[in-house]
């Protein structure tokens, strides 16, 4: 009967769970239940029509890479398509190029470079079985970002791309067919022209682990147009995490990297002076402020969270920059480029004025039921180089939902639970001259509450804890080792790891939901798993019977072994000792203790002696 339970909540198990066929054959479970607002048809439609080009069909597109032919001019072929981005393909001449064969059964769709750093000069050009020119591509044809995707002619059977600049080294390629491409190739669109929400964050990370659920929550509950700023260029694999957590996130408009220097720095003075002083920081600042025209911009703490350097200059210089954009006498380049701009709203997090709470935990229709903590949480893992050493945690001394309004021009928030509270939806008309607006109400003057090492320099801070950060190596120095203390819990392989997740925070509901599908999918994996349940544990109680009855079995013939060997030791121990007694005694006395013919050589022995 057990046999047969088991047996049939195995089969149960099976026949629910949906599995489809990855890509290199493995079976997997059926994701196609998890989907962002914006569909992804709608996404690459778009993401096509850049390039001129229509969506005939929505097949899954397959990688055909493997099945593809390259050759290139000089350099490794083999690093175009190793997958590693610290080993890519590099050329010495500035005409160098790449020729890619294509299988000529396979509609070509697409194809991906992965550049090692955003590329200055290129060409990309296609042609058919005969060689004739089909369609090429430019560097003027892209926005600058180290994805590109490019749609190909269904014809094309050969694709050469050349190099018309120098150091710009490809870390990946990769060929698709015809068809909708898979969800996680980044078919980036290019940054948002007039944003309503500019996050800006000092490193590639800071993003999720201290604005929490602000950029999905702006881009994607919201709609909003939302472009990402980082400060500093980490490193060359930190960009490409915070690309694909922002991917993961549902962002589809391409971030801007301002590429200042991250280096561990033990003071506020240092660390100005490593950014090239305060004039090129605040004209860096204003130059986006102007370009992207945020009616918000949500940033990071003016104490740098647990009291990292970069983190406060970036946040103290947050005020003076927005000040500055709106003044069309101030740093002209930008100005004369773009026009000036007055920024509505300002939000500095944990600024302890006028203090809103973001509601980062309710179920979020537009992430199938997810929480926006969920959805942060999701992105962060994608910093993988991070994950050791950071969380995004619900509350805590780092809250990453509390947020205080540091400057406005709209009045103050009544609701107090929305970015968004008095900001028309896609901002307001601009004016011709910015300068001449309302001026903004400041809320308490951000930039004078900070804490200044120096009187009348807001640059600088209170001294640095002896330990300061170092972000390159990613390890997580809190203002003192106390905070460490209270933040740090041993990891499996007995690494202290920062914990900005609760020390034993449960998983949402919403999250199994995600998980599993969401809705019926959810009570599908669910009845698997009780099927499965009770299968483990009818071939438990299985298991344990036979082992029991094997257990006995062997039992009983280890006990006859031991018998048996028992009593050969016995008998030959009584033979040894007749042979003994005989020699000493008279042949009756031998008799007593043998029989038949084993008595007669002892008598005769006997009797010889």
């Amino acid at each position: 009967m057990l046999k047969r339970l088991t047996v049939w909540a195995i089969m149960l198990a099976l026949a629910l769970c949906p599995w489809t066929y990855a890509e290199d054959g493995d079976a997997g479970i059926d994701i196609s239940g998890w989907a962002y607002a914006q569909e992804a048809a709608d996404v690459q439609q778009e993401w096509a029509a850049l390039y001129g080009v229509t969506l005939d069909t929505f097949d899954t597109a397959e990688n055909i890479t493997k099945k593809c032919k390259f050759k290139v001019s000089e350099g490794k072929r083999d690093r175009l398509t190793n997958g590693r981005v610290g080993s890519p393909w590099t050329y010495d001449h500035s005409e160098a190029w790449v020729g890619v064969q294509l299988p000529e059964d396979v509609t070509p769709g697409a194809i991906r470079v992965e550049w090692m750093f955003d590329p200055e000069g290129f060409e990309l050009a296609q042609y058919d079985a005969d060689m004739n020119p089909l369609r090429t591509y430019t560097q003027a044809d892209v926005f600058p970002s180290i994805y590109t995707v490019f749609p190909l002619e269904a014809e094309t059977r050969t694709i050469r791309l050349n190099m018309t600049a120098r150091d710009q080294g490809i870390s990946n390629l990769a060929v698709y067919s015809a068809g909708m491409l898979p969800a996680d190739v980044q078919t980036w669109l290019p940054p948002v022209e007039k944003a309503d929400m500019m996050a800006f964050s000092t490193h590639q990370d800071d993003e999720v682990i201290f604005l929490g659920g602000t950029i999905p929550y702006a881009d994607v509950v919201c709609n909003r147009p939302t472009i990402t700023v980082y400060m500093t260029n980490c490193s060359r694999d930190r960009r490409r995490e915070a690309l694909e957590c922002l991917w993961e996130m549902g962002s589809r408009h391409y971030p801007e990297f301002i590429n200042l220097k991250d280096e561990k720095v033990s003071s506020i003075e240092k660390g100005v002076k490593l950014w090239g002083g305060q004039e090129n920081i605040l004209k860096e600042m204003v130059a986006r402020i102007r370009r992207y025209k945020p009616e918000v911009i949500v940033t990071q703490d003016l104490d740098g969270e647990y009291g990292h350097n970069q983190h406060k200059i970036m946040a103290r210089a947050m005020q003076p920059a927005i000040e500055a954009a709106a003044d069309p006498n101030q740093f002209p380049d930008s100005y004369n480029e773009y026009g000036a701009w007055q920024v509505k709203k300002l939000y500095l997090h944990l600024y302890k004025e006028n203090q809103l709470r973001m509601d980062w935990t309710s179920p979020q229709d537009a992430f199938n039921g997810e929480s926006l903590l969920e959805v942060a949480r999701r992105g962060m893992e994608k910093h993988a180089s991070q994950t050791k050493y950071y969380k995004v945690k619900d509350g805590g001394e780092y809250d990453n939902a509390l947020y205080g309004l540091a400057l406005t021009t709209v009045g103050e928030d009544v609701q107090k639970n929305d970015f968004f509270e008095n900001i028309p939806l896609s901002g307001v008309e601009e004016s011709g001259d910015a300068w001449e607006d309302a001026p903004a109400e400041e809320t308490g003057d951000a930039w004078e509450d900070a804490p200044d090492e120096a009187a009348g320099d807001a640059w600088e801070s209170a001294p640095a804890a002896a330990a300061d950060d170092n972000w390159e190596s990613a390890e997580i120095v809190p203002a003192d080792e106390a905070a460490q203390a209270e933040y740090a819990v041993p990891s499996d392989d007995g690494v202290s790891e920062d914990v900005f997740a609760p020390a034993a925070a449960p998983q949402p509901v919403e999250e199994t939901a995600r998980e599993t599908g969401g809705g019926h999918g959810g009570l599908v994996i669910a009845l698997a798993a009780a099927a499965l349940a009770v299968g483990g544990g009818a071939w438990f109680a299985l298991n344990r019977q036979t082992q029991a009855k094997k257990k006995r079995r062997k039992g009983k013939q280890k006990k006859g072994s031991a018998a048996k060997a028992k009593r050969k030791p016995a008998a030959k121990a009584s033979e040894k000792s007749s042979t003994k007694a005989s020699s000493k005694s008279a042949p009756k006395a031998s008799a007593k203790h043998a029989s038949g013919a084993a008595a007669k050589p002892a008598g005769k022995h006997s009797a010889k002696n």
